[in-house]
Order: C-alpha cells, then sequence, then structure tokens
C-alpha cells in the first residue's frame, strides 16, 4: 500500500493511529511481566498476549489527554487546557478500571488537585520524575503548532512537576512528533537537542506557550531544561547510545536485558532513553533493514528488568508514528485484540485526531 504524502491530513491520522495502537500493544505487551526481573521472565523474549491484550494506567491516560485535547477549542488559554486536563485525569483517577498499577506520584497529585489545590502550588503535583509524565504524551505530539511543546510540558507537571520529568516528555515528544524524518536517529536527534539547550542556541527555550506553561514554577525555562538535562536526562542518552552502538553488531537474540547499563526505565530520564533505543533499532533511514522488526522491538523492550509496560508502550507509540500507512501494525503481523472499551476508545481517538491535527 502506498503510504499518504507526508504531511498531509491523512498521513498525520495514520500515523495517530499507528502510535496509539503500537502504545496500546506495547503497554498490554509488557505490563504482562511489569513487575517480574529479567532473570524470572517466562521467556526470551517474552510471547505476546494470548486472547485478550490487557492495557494499562500507559494507555488509560494516554486517552484521557486525548479526552482534554480533543475538548479543547482555544488552546491560547492555558488555565482552559489545565482545566480540561485535570478533569480528565480525575475522571481517570476513580475509574473502576483504574486497578492496573497506576502510579503513585499520579494518584498522589490528583488527591492533591481534587481536594483543592493547583499542580503549582506546594500541595498540588509532586515534584517526582517518575515515568507518568513521559507515557501518555502521544496526543500533545500530534498537537498543532504553536501548543505541541507546551502542552506536552503540561501534561506533565500536572502530576509530575520536576525538570527531570518535563524534559524527557520534551524529547520523547519530539521525537513523535518528527518521527518520519528521525528513523534509526531518535537517539542521534535527541542528543542534539540537548546540546543546542545546553549551550543556548535552541528555540524552545523562547517558545513562547511552553514559557507561559512553566511561568508559576520556572522563571527562566532554558535553566529549567538545562536543570532536568543535568540531572541524569543527558548522561541517560549517552549510556543509551553507547548501548545501540553496542547492539548493532549482535544478533537479537544476543541483546539481553534492553535495560543493562541504562536504567530501569521507572523514571523518566531512562523511560527515555531507552524507549529511543528500541525505536531506533526498530526503525532506518534511507531505505536500510532496521536490526528489528516491529513486533520483535515491543517483545524485547517487554523482556526487561524494568518498567516493561512503559518502555514498550513509549517505544510502540514512537515506531508507529514513524509510519504514515494505514494500519501499520496489521500489515507488519501484529493485530492486537484489546478488552472491547479500550478497542472502541482507540479506533475513534484515530478516527478523530488531536483537535486541529492538521500542522
Amino acid at each position: 500500500m502506498t503510504a499518504p504524502a507526508a504531511g498531509s491530513d491523512t498521513a498525520l491520522l495514520a500515523r495517530y493511529g499507528n502510535a496509539l495502537t503500537g502504545l496500546a500493544a506495547g503497554d498490554a505487551w509488557g505490563y504482562q511481566v511489569e513487575f517480574t526481573s529479567y532473570t524470572r521472565m517466562p521467556a526470551y523474549p517474552v510471547a505476546p498476549p494470548v486472547g485478550t491484550w490487557t492495557v494499562s494506567d500507559d494507555t488509560q491516560m494516554t486517552l484521557a489527554v486525548h479526552r482534554a485535547l480533543a475538548e479543547v477549542t482555544d488552546f491560547d488559554d492555558v488555565e482552559t487546557v489545565t482545566g480540561a486536563l485535570i478533569r480528565q485525569f480525575l475522571v481517570w483517577q476513580v475509574d473502576p478500571d483504574n486497578t492496573r498499577a497506576p502510579g503513585r506520584t499520579c494518584m498522589t497529585s490528583l488527591r492533591n488537585l481534587r481536594a483543592g489545590a493547583r499542580w503549582y502550588d506546594t500541595d498540588g503535583a509532586v515534584e517526582s520524575a517518575g515515568c507518568g509524565a513521559v507515557m501518555r504524551l502521544v496526543p500533545t505530539a500530534f498537537a498543532p503548532d504553536p501548543y505541541w511543546l507546551g502542552l506536552t510540558a503540561l501534561q506533565a507537571v500536572i502530576t509530575h512537576k520536576h525538570p527531570r520529568a518535563v524534559v524527557p516528555a520534551l524529547l520523547l515528544a519530539d521525537a513523535t512528533r518528527h518521527a518520519p524524518a528521525q528513523r534509526g536517529r531518535f537517539l542521534e536527534h535527541a542528543l542534539t537537542t540537548a546540546a543546542q539547550i545546553h549551550n543556548g542556541t535552541s528555540t524552545w527555550t523562547e517558545d513562547r506557550y511552553l514559557q507561559d506553561v512553566l511561568a508559576p514554577i520556572a522563571g527562566d525555562v532554558s535553566s529549567f531544561l538545562v536543570d532536568g538535562l543535568n540531572d541524569d536526562v543527558a548522561d541517560a542518552l549517552m549510556r543509551s547510545a553507547d548501548s545501540r552502538d553496542r547492539l548493532q553488531d549482535l544478533e537479537p537474540a544476543s541483546y539481553g536485558d534492553p535495560c543493562a547499563g541504562i536504567g530501569e526505565g521507572w523514571e523518566s530520564a531512562s523511560a527515555a532513553a531507552l524507549a529511543l533505543l528500541v525505536a531506533d533499532m526498530a526503525t532506518a533511514s534511507g531505505g536500510d533493514a532496521p536490526s528489528l522488526t516491529s513486533p520483535q522491538a515491543l517483545a524485547w523492550a517487554s523482556t526487561s528488568n524494568g518498567d516493561s509496560d512503559s518502555i514498550a508502550c513509549i517505544a510502540g507509540g514512537i515506531i508507529g508514528s514513524a509510519h504514515p500507512e494505514p494500519d501499520y501494525w496489521a500489515a507488519n503481523g501484529l493485530n492486537p485484540t484489546f478488552e472491547p472499551r479500550y478497542a472502541e476508545e482507540l479506533a475513534a481517538a484515530a478516527r478523530q485526531g488531536t483537535c486541529r491535527l492538521h500542522w
């Protein structure tokens, strides 16, 4: 099947649908073994779910972000967008399905917000760098200019107001948004962006919407981003790049634990670095064949000593976003059977796209 022209509405909708399917599939695949150590895995790699693919809070919160953005008509009004995100997160907080290992930071922050605190209050969002800030951002990555960067930060700080949570979220949103152009070089692009932030040449530091979002906690966006990078984010990216270079000389059966030498993905820095590594191994530029097929990549990401569902979820979103062909995953042999509720919600979100999807 011929892919739609890059940048067209059809291509963007296809990429968004592929990203949603990829993240939900990775989530369900890894959720099977989320708290299983690498040495106790049932298989190497872990097999995909049999029967129904059960998603976790990662997919649930991604859908909450989608619903929030879909209801907003004026992204310029940061308070309105904030209210929509908080409202959808609070709906998720008390959902009967919210029994699938939700993050402690997310739940604590939302209890504080439900009690009346604002996210930037001392008793509001927790100042944590947990990976909840980075596993649900696909909808904001597809939001229109000039909002996507600030919206990505906003969905993060509502529950995780730490630079080490926000900066990886921005890097992952950039990778997801520009995935077709970064295929096979996601880590390279992330490291280049990190260097630009460090040396003061990044346009992100002048992004007015990002400045507005972070204004309650960061008077100087540049310093805020540098603080995040210096808090192991840049180092995790470099460790991941070293791992990628080592793995490229090996057969996939010899890859071992993706977390080895990088981190376990329970916090945002290593989760982002691991997801970018997996996406690099599953994509390639210039017509070259990638080291892993996309389903193989989800299997490898799931067979980890760390936060298997979040690592595979984030990687699946990036990999899916790299492909503008409709129904990319099915065409590549992956047809997950999600629970009816989530199958319907994912399909509806894919048809709808984020508000004003056209860039």
